[in-house]
C-alpha cells in the first residue's frame, strides 16, 4: 500500500490589508458625500442670500428683469343728489415700449412703422420718440460705464435741468427773471407744465411780496385769474410731461440732487415710453397681432418685442358743459385736479394694488412669485349736493341774461339754507366784442412812470374786466371757479347785514324817520353820496327797501368802529367757508387797526370790502332759516346730506326775531323790483312764490397792476361806467327752501338802454326771479299764499 505524505496546508494570506482598503473607501465616500452636501448647502445658502438680501451691484442687474406694476383701482362714480350719473371710469389700453428691448429688432425702422400704423399714430412722431429714447439710453450707458469719473458731469446736468425748469416756472408766473447763462433761445415750457413749489429745493423758497394794506387809496380786488388753481393741487405736472416724453421726472432729479455727491446713482436707462393715447378696440387688436407669438405668414413682420399694452383708467364725463366745472377733471395718475374730482379725491380714488413679476429679455412675463399680488380696492361712489336739473335751469337762465345784457360773464350760487347744501354752482365767461385790454402805464426801474398814460386811457372805451382763463378754453372742467376764487365788492347787497345789526342793537327803531337829504348829500368825510330813489325822509325799513346810501351811512355812524368790524366778521366775511373746493379765498376785510372813518362810511353801503358769492349766500341764509335756526349760519356742504349724520355746528349771528324782521322787510325790496323791471315777465296769475331779496351794483376795481406798470394818472382805481350787478334772494318767504345770488359781470351799454337798466335790479334781478320760480316748481314746493301789496 502506497502511502502518501499528508498534504501541507498553506495558511491563506492575511485579511488585514483588504479590511483597511474597504475602510478607506468608506471614508472617502463619506468625505465626498459630505463635501457634495456642503457644496449644495453652500449653493442653496447663496441662492437664498441672493434672493433675500442681494448686493447693490446684483440688484442693479436684477431690477431690469423684475417688473412691479401698479394695478389701479376703479375710481368711484360721481352722482348728483338724486343719483344721476355725472362721471364714471372705464379701462382702456395704451401702447408702452421698453426702448432697451425694442431696439433689438433687426429692422428697427420697419418695426417702428408697423407699430405706428397699428396704434394709429403718425409714423414720423413715433420714429422720433423711439429713436430719441434709444439714443438717450446709449448716452446714459456710456456715462454709467465710466462711473464715478462721470459723476460730477451728471450732477451738473441734473442741476441745469432743474434750474431750467424753475426758470420756466418763474417766466410762466409772469415774474421778471434774468436769463439763464447759455440759455439763448431755449424753449420755455407753457404754464400748464408748471410743477408745484414743493418740488423746489429748500434753499430757493418762492418769495412773495407783502400784501398792501387796504385803505381808501389803494383798496383793490385782486386781479381775476391771478391765482392758479393748479398750483394748489398735489399733481406733479412737470413729472407727467417728462414721463410722457420719455424723460427723467423732475421729482427724481430733485431726489438725486438732495443726496450727497458720493451717493448719487449713475443714470438708469429709460424703460417706459408711452406711445400715443388710449387705443380703440380695432387698434388694440392690431397691436396684439404684432406682439403675439407663433408662426407668421411668409413676408409678415416678425413678432415685436419690448411692446406692452398698458391698462389705464379713462374717466368719462357723461354730464354736459353746464356742470363740467363742478365735477372737475382728473389728470395724470387718475388723480383729481379740479372741482368734485379734487374735493372728494380721498373717497373716489380707492387703493392701488400691485403685482411683481419676472420677465424675459423680450419683456414678456415669466412667472409671478407667491404673495407678489396685492388686489386693488375700488373707490367709493360720491353723491354731490348738486341737483343736475337745478344746475341746468340756473345755467340756462344765466347764459340767457349774459347774452341779453352783452355782459362779460355771469355767476350763480344756489343753496338750501336749512341744510347748507350747494344745489347749483354756475360760472360763465364770455368774450365781449370790442372790449380791449386796460392800458396800464409802464414804469422804469425806480418806479417812475415812463408815460403817465393820459393819452392811452379813454373813459368812454369798454375794457376787458375778466382776465383770460386759458384752461377754460381747453376744457370747461379746467376753468377757474370764480364763485369761490374771485372776490368782488358786494355793494348794496351788503346793506341787509348792516341794517339787521343796527336793528338788533336798538340803534334805529322801525318807526324812526331818517333825513335822507333829498337823495343828495356830502358825508362827514366830504364824500358825495347820491340815492337812486330820492326822498327827503324815509322810515328805517324804507331805508333798506329803497336802498338809501345816505340813510345807511347815517345809521352806520351810530356803530363804533369795533362794532362795524365785528358785524363783518360775525357773518363770516374775511374767512373761508371751508366748502373744500380748490382755490377758495377768504375775501378782503380791512383790519381793525387800519379801520378809519372812511372805511366806516364805505362798509355801511357795501364798499371797501371784498367777498365771494359763496360767502354771500351763506351769510344771507341767516335771514332764511326757520324756527330756532333763524339767525344762524349754515355749514355749507358740497355732498348730499345723509340722514344718519350728526347735525353740524351752527353759529348764531342774529336773534331769531331780528332775522325774521329783516326777511319780511326784504320782501318789499323784491316787490319793487318785480313791479318796476319785470312787469312784462310776470306770468298770468302772478308769481307762484313770494321772494325776498336785495340788489347791488358796484364798480369794478382795476386790481393790481402788472409787474413794472401802474394805473394811468388820474384813474381812481375803478373802471369807468363798468359794473358788477348782483341780486341775492330767497323763496318762498314763509318757508325758504332756496337762497341764491345771481351776478352779471359788466353788463354792456346798448342803444336805448338806460344806465339804470345795467344796475343789479334790472340786470341780475330777473335771473334770480326766474331761477327761483322754475326751481321751486321743479322741487314741488307749495305756492305762497296771496299777499296784499302795500300801498
Amino acid at each position: 500500500m502506497t502511502t502518501f505524505p499528508a498534504p501541507t496546508l498553506t495558511p491563506p494570506s492575511s485579511s488585514q490589508p483588504s479590511r483597511a482598503s474597504d475602510k478607506n473607501f468608506g471614508w472617502v465616500t463619506i468625505a465626498v458625500a459630505v463635501g457634495i452636501t456642503l457644496m449644495l448647502l453652500a449653493t442653496l445658502g447663496r441662492v437664498i442670500q441672493l434672493q433675500v438680501a442681494p448686493s447693490p451691484q446684483l440688484q442693479d442687474e436684477m431690477s431690469p428683469r423684475v417688473t412691479s406694476r401698479e394695478d389701479l383701482p376703479l375710481r368711484g362714480d360721481i352722482l348728483d343728489r338724486r343719483g344721476r350719473l355725472l362721471a364714471s371710469t372705464k379701462f382702456s389700453r395704451r401702447v408702452v415700449i421698453d426702448p432697451t428691448v425694442f431696439k433689438q429688432h433687426e429692422t428697427l425702422d420697419a418695426a417702428i412703422v408697423a407699430l405706428a400704423q397699428a396704434a394709429g399714430q403718425p409714423e414720423g412722431e413715433v420714429t422720433t420718440r423711439i429713436k430719441a429714447a434709444i439714443a438717450e439710453n446709449d448716452r446714459r450707458e456710456t456715462i454709467a460705464k465710466a462711473w464715478p469719473a462721470t459723476r460730477d458731469a451728471w450732477i451738473a446736468e441734473l442741476k441745469q435741468k432743474q434750474e431750467s425748469r424753475e426758470h420756466a416756472e418763474a417766466v410762466a408766473r409772469g415774474e421778471v427773471v434774468p436769463a439763464l447763462p447759455g440759455a439763448g433761445a431755449a424753449e420755455i415750457d407753457p404754464p400748464d407744465s408748471k410743477a408745484p413749489a414743493a418740488n423746489k429745493p429748500e434753499s430757493k423758497p418762492e418769495s412773495k411780496p407783502a400784501p398792501e394794506p387796504i385803505n381808501k387809496d389803494n383798496f383793490a380786488v385782486p386781479p381775476l385769474g391771478k391765482d392758479d388753481p393748479f398750483s394748489m393741487t398735489k399733481i406733479e405736472y412737470a413729472d407727467e410731461k417728462a414721463i410722457l416724453a420719455g424723460e427723467t421726472p423732475p421729482s427724481e432729479i430733485a431726489a438725486e440732487l438732495a443726496k450727497k455727491p458720493e451717493e448719487v446713482s449713475p443714470p438708469k436707462p429709460l424703460r417706459y415710453l408711452p406711445i400715443g393715447d388710449v387705443l380703440s378696440d380695432s387698434q388694440e387688436e392690431s397691436v396684439r397681432a404684432l406682439t403675439a407669438r407663433g408662426k407668421r405668414p411668409e413676408g409678415a413682420m416678425k413678432q415685436l418685442v419690448g411692446v406692452m399694452l398698458e391698462r389705464i383708467p379713462v374717466r368719462e364725463f357723461v354730464a354736459g358743459d353746464e356742470i363740467a366745472g363742478v365735477v372737475g377733471k382728473v389728470g395724470f395718475g387718475h388723480v383729481g385736479l379740479m372741482g368734485a374730482e379734487y374735493r372728494m379725491e380721498k373717497d373716489l380714488k380707492g387703493q392701488s394694488g400691485k403685482v411683481a413679476y419676472v420677465r424675459d429679455r423680450s419683456g414678456r412675463p415669466l412667472w409671478i412669485e407667491q404673495g407678489a399680488i396685492v388686489e386693488p380696492r375700488n373707490g367709493q361712489n360720491v353723491r354731490l349736493s348738486i341737483d343736475l336739473e337745478l344746475q341746468r335751469i340756473a345755467y340756462e337762465e344765466v347764459q340767457k341774461q349774459v347774452e341779453t345784457m352783452n355782459a362779460a360773464g355771469g355767476r350763480l350760487v344756489m343753496v338750501n339754507p336749512q341744510t347748507g347744501e350747494i344745489l347749483a354752482l354756475v360760472d360763465i365767461v364770455r368774450d365781449v366784442p370790442g372790449a380791449i385790454p386796460f392800458p396800464w402805464s409802464p414804469v422804469d426801474e425806480k418806479g417812475k412812470a415812463i408815460n403817465d398814460g393820459r393819452d392811452l386811457f379813454k373813459p368812454g372805451v369798454r375794457y376787458q374786466v375778466l382776465s383770460g382763463d386759458e384752461r377754460r378754453k381747453l376744457h370747461p372742467a379746467l376753468a377757474r371757479n370764480r364763485n369761490v376764487e374771485d372776490v368782488y365788492e358786494p355793494g348794496s347787497t351788503f346793506k341787509p347785514f348792516v341794517w339787521s345789526v343796527i336793528t338788533e342793537l336798538g340803534l334805529a327803531k322801525m318807526n324812526e324817520t331818517f333825513d335822507t337829504e333829498g337823495g343828495r348829500w356830502f358825508a362827514p368825510d366830504g364824500r358825495y353820496l347820491e340815492d337812486v330813489t330820492k326822498r327827503d325822509t324815509m322810515l328805517w325799513p324804507m331805508v333798506l327797501v329803497n336802498s338809501s346810501n345816505i340813510g345807511m351811512v347815517k345809521a352806520g355812524q351810530r356803530l363804533s368802529h369795533e362794532q362795524m368790524h365785528r358785524l363783518v366778521e360775525r357773518f363770516g366775511f374775511g374767512s373761508k367757508t371751508n366748502l373744500g373746493l380748490p382755490g377758495e379765498t377768504a375775501g378782503i376785510v380791512t383790519p381793525l387797526s387800519r379801520w378809519k372813518g372812511y372805511t366806516q362810511i364805505s362798509v355801511s353801503y357795501g364798499h371797501e370790502i371784498a367777498v365771494t358769492p359763496v360767502q354771500m349766500v351763506r351769510a344771507y341764509s341767516a335771514f332764511a332759516r326757520t324756527g330756532e335756526l333763524a339767525g344762524t349760519l349754515p355749514t355749507l356742504r358740497f355732498t348730499s346730506a345723509e340722514t344718519d349724520e350728526a347735525p353740524p355746528v351752527t353759529y348764531r349771528v342774529l336773534p331769531t326775531g331780528v332775522a325774521r324782521t329783516t326777511r319780511e322787510t326784504l320782501v318789499g325790496v323784491a316787490q319793487v323790483i318785480e313791479d318796476r323791471w319785470m312787469k312784462k315777465e310776470t306770468p298770468e296769475g302772478g308769481w307762484r312764490y313770494t321772494m325776498f331779496g336785495k340788489s347791488g351794483t358796484a364798480k369794478i376795481p382795476l386790481g393790481a397792476a402788472p409787474a413794472n406798470h401802474r394805473a394811468p394818472r388820474g384813474v381812481k382805481g375803478y373802471y369807468e361806467n363798468q359794473f358788477i350787478s348782483s341780486f341775492i334772494a330767497g323763496a318762498p318767504v314763509e318757508n325758504p327752501q332756496i337762497v341764491l345770488i345771481a351776478i352779471i359781470d359788466d353788463p354792456g351799454t346798448a342803444e336805448g338802454r338806460a344806465r339804470a337798466e345795467r344796475y343789479g335790479s334790472a340786470a341780475a334781478g330777473p335771473v334770480a326771479r326766474r331761477v327761483l320760480e322754475r326751481s321751486l316748481t321743479y322741487l314741488g314746493v307749495p305756492a305762497s299764499p296771496r299777499r296784499e301789496k302795500p300801498e
